[in-house]
């Protein structure tokens, strides 16, 4: 004990503080009493990153989009990080087809640093399905038709344009007339409608 660094530590001690000190040789020298000679001993300080993961941030997605690069998201983050849970491309790419909504972490692990963390909240909408365009030909004096049924496997709640005498999806050939009768389901942003028609 006793002895003296140098340089000089920010703690005025033997205390290293790598948010203050710099990295760099630091000798400790204790003095000796004659006819002994001084001792030193250095330790060398090597100060790690402890990387860049980037910020939180939030993603909304229509079943039906394309992929998303979520790192592109974090906002200049480091390379190099592992992403959790995993996705399927093996990547940090991001396919509503195929991957479930959720919070995706981005993870850097630079020892003897902790690991730090930011993460990307995906929101998954699914894309309104208004079934497939149809045609029907009946007679004037035929019974009414569903035109819902005509459209396959369309998703229930949607409109009819223009608006049939039954304020339904029922077409009537004694009132309603011959023509385009489109259907619209309203898609949740930032998936778009769907339309078909009959």
């Amino acid at each position: 004990l006793g002895g003296t660094w140098s340089p000089v530590l920010t703690s005025g001690t033997g205390v290293f503080d790598p948010a203050t000190d710099l990295a760099g040789v630091y000798t400790y020298l204790v003095n000796g009493i004659a006819p002994c000679g001084n001792s030193s001993a250095t330790v060398t300080v090597t100060i790690n990153s402890a990387g860049n993961a980037g910020s939180n941030n939030t993603l909304t997605a229509c079943s039906s989009d394309g992929t998303t690069d979520l790192f592109t998201l974090l906002g200049g983050a480091d390379a190099g990080g592992i992403w959790s849970p995993a996705m399927t491309s093996g990547t940090g790419v991001f396919d509503p087809a195929v991957d479930a909504g959720g919070v995706y972490t981005y993870t850097i692990t630079n020892a003897p640093c902790a690991p730090i963390s930011a993460t990307i909240t995906v929101t998954v909408n699914i894309a309104p399905n208004a079934g497939t365009n149809n045609t029907l030909t009946t007679c004037s004096s035929s019974s009414t038709t569903d035109l819902f049924t005509l459209l396959g496997s369309a998703d229930v709640g949607g409109v009819w344009s223009p608006v049939l005498t039954s304020g339904t999806g029922v077409f009537d050939p004694a009132t309603d007339l011959a023509g385009i009768y489109t259907y619209t389901v309203a898609g949740t942003a930032p998936c778009g409608n769907s339309s078909a028609t009959v």
